[in-house]
């Protein structure tokens, strides 16, 4: 099952469009065409900062219910979306199913527009970099919580195809940690077939969990889902499985590859090769 590349910018469009001369919308009324109403706080920073000349047609402030749209046409692609994770959820492997861990690659994004600059780096556990790899491409569907992969899982599956073979992925975005069990590294682990770990700073689920030393686990279904890692001073890692390894197994390597800074190595080296990219292309 191929995750799809949607161009949600072209869809939020299409439902601008439909708003009569004269009339207005919301972003509750536009996010619920879409199939989400959650995701409302999303659509309306998406009408002030990305698709600022039509945000006319949509507000905030309270006026004549006469004046507000609501009767979209639309085949509610979040709604489909949200399916899709919830089908490959289901797939997800949370046991350890590799045979060795000697290569770890770190893969992440950064962006400037409608660009996004994607860096995998691999190295050894003696943190040697053994290979790097880079790609510019256009996103065509802008941020909206819960619906990361989307945004970003297209670059960075075409990035981490142009290295060679490695064991083990970083991603800098949740795994299972998600409100339908399938983050940006759960995609990715999925589409590539390769154990990975989600690595956020921020969790998407309640915390529910006793504190064990420095790690707190954050329950989802009466099982773990995710761990609070402390490292030193610094703010807290939200460590989940992606696929095809178990929590216990992916906290182990996580603590193992941190050498400087607040992420494994490989992922902290990806992290700022995309700004370095980001800012070097004009």
């Amino acid at each position: 099952m191929r995750v799809p590349e949607v161009d949600l910018y072209t869809a939020i469009n299409s439902l601008l469009d439909q708003i009569p001369e004269g009339r207005v919308s919301t972003p509750y009324h536009l996010a619920s065409s879409l199939g989400d109403s959650d995701a409302a706080p999303s659509i309306s920073r998406i009408m002030r900062n990305e698709l600022r000349k039509n945000r006319h047609k949509i507000v905030e402030n309270l006026v004549p219910e006469t004046k507000i749209f609501r009767d979209f046409s639309s085949d509610m692609p979040l709604k489909r979306l949200a399916e899709l994770q919830l089908s490959m959820s289901k797939r997800v492997i949370q046991e350890d199913d590799f045979k060795e861990l000697n290569r770890f690659a770190g893969v992440d994004a950064a962006y400037r527009g409608y660009e996004v600059y994607a860096v995998c780096v691999i190295m050894e556990r003696s943190f040697k970099i053994l290979e790097k790899a880079s790609t510019v491409s256009t996103v065509h569907f802008p941020y909206i919580s819960g619906y990361f992969m989307f945004r970003e899982a297209p670059s960075i599956e075409r990035t981490s195809k142009l290295v060679s073979e490695f064991d083990l992925l970083f991603v800098n975005g949740h795994g299972i940690a998600h409100p339908r069990c399938c983050g940006l590294a759960t995609c990715v682990g999925l589409e590539l077939d390769i154990p990975t770990i989600g690595i956020a700073r921020r969790r998407l689920v309640s915390s529910n969990g006793e504190k064990h030393y420095d790690c707190k686990s954050l329950l989802r279904d009466g099982a773990s889902a995710c761990t609070e890692l402390r490292t030193d001073s610094r703010s807290p890692l939200y460590v989940s499985v992606g696929h095809r390894i178990s929590l216990e197994t992916s906290v182990k390597i996580v603590n193992e590859m941190m050498l400087k800074g607040n992420l494994p190595e490989p992922l902290r080296s990806a992290h700022i090769d995309a700004r370095r990219e980001m800012k070097k292309i004009r």
